[in-house]
């Protein structure tokens, strides 16, 4: 008999709720729940998709009413659609760094605390011409039910890579090639005046600590955002969607059509 998976979180973190989330996840087929729950409030099409997705993918499905859904996930924003949820699948560095085409643009997160603040930055990656995203162990959120939720889903849609140390992670990148470039508000060089066409690894640090003095010393280049000096510094999540769009910007992945001009 095989053992019990290990679960994203205990009693109601191990589920995740709401309908991008849910329908981001059964759509990528990535990470697969160990359940699926709808309740009347979910709208008849997108209960015929979640009907379809779950009966291919073989994952359990159950008709709730909308106060029990409340009760099995604790909260009444459920949208009448949640998923009871394994770990998350990591992605392995050495297999990442392997693929064909190579990886040329990362998003290095040195302990990101906020789960919001995670999920935001995830989604903006995905959005905005990252490949895959590297974190750490020690004082980083991983991916947990807030995570899925703020990151629309978007968790699904490239690899998340958890290292033990991110200094040794980040010196494996630069064996392979990749440019490691820290954001740091005291760097000279301003982020549009940065080679990013080049395979490179944007690292942000903590939200209020910025990177670890052993995070910065593997890093080849400092960049920084010119902003005003009222606040002086902008939020982790915030930073992170600008210095990707920078990226995307200087290597024209976008075009009109795409609804976005990045002139």
């Amino acid at each position: 008999m095989s053992a019990a998976p290990k679960l994203l979180g205990s009693h109601n973190r191990c589920w995740i709720w709401g309908r991008h989330a849910v329908m981001a996840t059964l759509r990528a087929g990535l990470w697969t729940p160990l359940e699926v729950a709808v309740a009347p409030r979910c709208p008849d099409d997108l209960r015929a998709d979640v009907r379809r997705l779950t009966s291919l993918q073989q994952i359990p499905l159950m008709e709730v009413t909308d106060s029990e859904l409340s009760r099995r996930c604790r909260a009444e924003d459920h949208q009448g659609l949640a998923a009871r949820m394994p770990e998350f699948p990591y992605a392995n560095l050495d297999e990442v760094l392997s693929r064909s085409p190579a990886p040329t643009a990362w998003l290095v997160l040195d302990r990101i605390q906020d789960s919001f603040n995670f999920g935001a930055i995830v989604r903006s990656a995905v959005e905005l011409g990252i490949d895959a995203v590297l974190i750490g162990t020690a004082g980083q959120a991983g991916v947990n039910s807030q995570v899925v939720r703020s990151s629309a889903g978007a968790v699904n849609y490239l690899p998340i890579v958890r290292a033990r140390s991110v200094p040794e992670a980040l010196q494996l990148l630069r064996d392979a090639g990749v440019l490691a470039i820290a954001a740091s508000e005291k760097a000279a060089s301003t982020v549009d005046a940065v080679d990013l066409i080049r395979p490179v690894a944007l690292v942000i640090g903590n939200e209020a600590e910025g990177l670890s003095p052993a995070v910065l010393d593997c890093c080849q280049e400092r960049v920084r955002i010119p902003i005003g000096n009222r606040v002086g510094s902008l939020n982790a999540a915030v930073a992170a969607g600008i210095l990707c769009y920078e990226l995307v910007r200087q290597r024209g992945k976008w075009s009109k059509s795409d609804g976005a001009s990045l002139t």
